[in-house]
């Protein structure tokens, strides 16, 4: 699977874009509007769909993007253009958080997305972002440190979530505080 191309916007097209990276153009599908803000050097992380008669390349900005990407395409009836059509209708988090507070709203105002489609969405993926915004609540770096101290993962997520810092150093010494009493 090709999951990212970097290189350059050969043309601009409606709807897709042709980078180059190497000696080959890649034809990556993406919304108009996003088609018209790439120029010269880009790195877009890419989903491949092969069928009988199509092989397509959708883009996307981020990895985050994608990875929201992939869950939306798991539901029955979210093909890659309605999903990269709801990825790209907010940015991520906004996204998530209309899903996971079951926005139906949200969802059916976007382009090829009807009610059982989005009540479908809601009830597949809103438990899925939910735990994933509670895993990730945490700061990143100040888990993997209290890790690389011999605290387990969950129990550094944990004190995390009951302390307040600035910095991700002050955070950690905070946590270390509340497990040293």
């Amino acid at each position: 699977m090709i999951a990212m191309i970097e290189g350059d916007v050969m043309y601009r097209g409606i709807g897709f874009v042709i980078v180059k990276s190497g000696s080959i153009g890649y034809k990556i599908i993406l919304p108009d509007e996003v088609v018209q803000t790439l120029n010269g050097s880009v790195m877009l992380y890419t989903h491949e769909t092969i069928r009988d008669s199509d092989h397509e390349l959708f883009g996307l900005t981020t990895i985050a993007a994608l990875e929201l990407f992939w869950k939306l395409i798991t539901v029955s009836g979210v093909g890659p253009k309605s999903a990269q059509r709801i990825v790209f209708s907010e940015d991520i988090e906004s996204v998530k958080r209309k899903i996971s507070n079951g926005d139906l709203t949200f969802l059916t105002s976007i382009s090829g997305i009807g009610k059982k489609t989005a009540q479908k969405i809601i009830l597949e993926l809103k438990g899925v972002l939910v735990d994933e915004e509670s895993s990730n609540g945490g700061d990143e770096d100040a888990i993997s440190a209290l890790q690389a101290l011999g605290y387990s993962r969950r129990d550094a997520e944990q004190i995390l979530s009951t302390v307040e810092g600035e910095t991700t150093e002050e955070r950690i010494k905070a946590a270390l505080k509340r497990l040293g009493k």
